[in-house]
Parts: structure tokens; sequence; C-alpha cells
């Protein structure tokens, strides 16, 4: 770097990311979202799934010959739960990003959809 370069940033010509996976990271399966707005105007989105109620407790009739027979008792909570498996929170830049990134891989994903039927 000659004296007249010292002084001036050079943006490099490419930009590598590496992609590196926490203790933590996870994959859920996501039924539905719910969220809003944040008092600091940020967008968060709670992620769940949706499934029947974990019985406290099944009875089953118990045959002579030891097997276990048809049920005929369940303790378990009406209705359905939503499970909320994760919170992301973002700013409406990335909340832009991600709503074009979606909507790229959501017409991917029809385009495939539609391959499969005409093969049919």
């Amino acid at each position: 770097m000659n004296k007249e370069n010292k002084d001036k940033f050079e943006l490099p010509e490419n930009l590598e990311f590496h992609y590196l996976k926490t203790n933590n990271y996870r994959t859920y399966h996501v039924d539905g979202i719910f969220g809003g707005l944040t008092p600091q105007g940020n967008i968060y989105a709670e992620l769940f799934l949706e499934r029947a109620p974990t019985p406290k407790k099944v009875t089953h009739k118990l045959e002579k010959n030891g097997t276990l027979g048809e049920e005929i008792a369940r303790e378990s909570k009406r209705g359905m739960i939503r499970e909320v498996e994760a919170g992301v929170v973002m700013d409406l830049k990335t909340a832009e990003l991600f709503q074009g990134w979606l909507k790229e891989k959501i017409e991917k994903a029809k385009e495939l959809e539609m391959i499969k039927r005409e093969q049919k």
C-alpha cells in the first residue's frame, strides 16, 4: 500500500459468510404463527404447533391372558393444544427481507407441486 492509499479503505470484492449452528439449534415443526408489534416497533412472531392434548391418564381393560384390551377411560384436557415452540423478534428491514425470501420459497414450492401433479 503506497502513502496515497494509506488512509483509503477499500471494500473487498467478495464477502464470505460461514453458518455455524449453536448448541441450542433445533428444527421446529410449525402449524401456525401468532404475533404483533413490540413497544419499540419491532415485529415479533411466536411459532406454534397444534396437537391433541396428551392424556393425563388412560385406562385399558386387561384381558384374562394378560394382554392389553380396549381403552375404557381417558382423563384429558378438552380442545386442542397450541404448543408455542419459539418466538422471533425482528426489525422492519429484516421482516421485509424475510417476506421476500418466504415469497420466493412459496413460488418454488408451488412449481414443484404443479410438476408432481402433472406427473401423476
